[in-house]
């Protein structure tokens, strides 16, 4: 009688498609070795971080990025993107994309716990969005739209060359060149009349009115992490680089540059000012231990301990309000011309 029904006759009218290994009369082989098998994945050996001072690092090209990717990093990491959204107007981005104009495609580049791509891929649900980090680290659910791939982008990146977005945020410490391995590599890769955008930021902070002053510690400490960052080739105060320059050699036409202020405490009379600078000041705080650890001990030759005693004045000058310092926050992006005069 079974056979006879509508249903039965459906699933007999039905072409499926899977492998024949999937049938239900086929036999399934056991692996002879699962353990060792299991033990040499690749992405057992990927999810299976360093550890080194007490925290951990990626393992993925390991020893490239020299910041940590441990839970204490991660959530500091979420604090900052909400910080940086505050600072945006609840932005995620200042290139000209809407609801009515939305991206198709998209690539964030070290896109770390991936919230941003996420975000993205709730704003935009018909866009494919795309996140590379050397970690993984972000969360297994996601929008359907929205994929994680463990991928080192200081090397020839394995994509397409039809993003009609790409973007990076923070990125100090990942790259050794970034105008080469990232700026002109977005140019090549996005789609004619495409955007990309940066956004860094200064570390080494100022003022506008002389109180920070050379030996301001948190300056001076901002000075020796890009002198070790240089002996590592790697770029560690992209904010403070001429990135509008970078678009504009590259072929970008339509470059835009932005430069918010960030306070580093609770000092502006303004009452939204002084909630930004508290909440940059937690973060910086909750941060400089995994900024200066790596870097400081093998490039500089500093004991661990010899780290945290350095960094006691460099936490209690953020404290004092007498001085009103402010980091450059700055958001540049441009166009990719819809006939290339670079032949791309």
């Amino acid at each position: 009688m079974l056979a006879d029904s509508p249903s039965a006759q459906t699933l007999n009218s039905f072409q499926f498609t899977f492998e024949a290994y999937l049938d239900h009369a086929s036999r399934i082989e056991p692996d002879p070795n699962p353990t060792e098998y299991d033990s040499h994945s690749l992405s057992d050996s990927i999810g299976r971080f360093q550890e080194e001072f007490g925290r951990t690092y990626h393992s993925y090209r390991a020893g490239s990025y020299h910041f940590p990717n441990d839970p204490t990093e991660n959530e500091r990491q979420e604090e900052q993107f909400e910080i940086l959204k505050i600072v945006m107007d609840k932005r995620n981005y200042l290139s000209p994309f809407s609801a009515s104009d939305p991206p198709r495609k998209v690539l964030d580049l070290a896109t770390g716990t991936g919230t941003w791509a996420i975000e993205m891929g709730d704003e935009f649900p018909d866009a494919q969005i795309i996140g590379t980090d050397l970690s993984p680290i972000q969360p297994p659910f996601v929008p359907p739209n929205v994929r994680f791939y463990v991928e080192d982008s200081t090397e020839d990146w394995d994509f397409a060359t039809d993003f009609d977005f790409i973007h990076t945020r923070i990125t100090i410490g990942c790259w050794s060149d970034m105008k080469t391995q990232v700026v002109q590599r977005a140019f090549e890769h996005l789609k004619p009349g495409g955007w990309f955008e940066m956004q860094e930021v200064d570390i080494v902070p100022t003022s506008d009115d002389g109180t920070i002053t050379d030996d301001f510690p948190w300056r001076r400490w901002a000075h020796d992490l890009i002198a070790a960052g240089k002996y590592a080739n790697r770029q560690l105060n992209l904010g403070g680089e001429p990135l509008a320059a970078w678009l504009r050699e590259a072929g970008f036409e339509d470059v835009h540059e932005v430069v918010f202020k960030i306070p580093i405490n609770g000092w502006p009379r303004d009452t939204f000012l002084k909630h930004v600078g508290m909440l940059w000041q937690r973060t910086l705080m909750i941060g400089v231990s995994g900024f200066s650890l790596s870097l400081f001990h093998h490039y500089l030759g500093k004991t661990v301990e010899e780290i945290e005693v350095s960094l006691v004045d460099v936490r209690r000058c953020l404290f004092d309000q007498k001085v009103h310092g402010h980091m450059n926050f700055v958001v540049v992006y441009g166009r990719k011309p819809e006939t290339s005069a670079f032949g791309v």
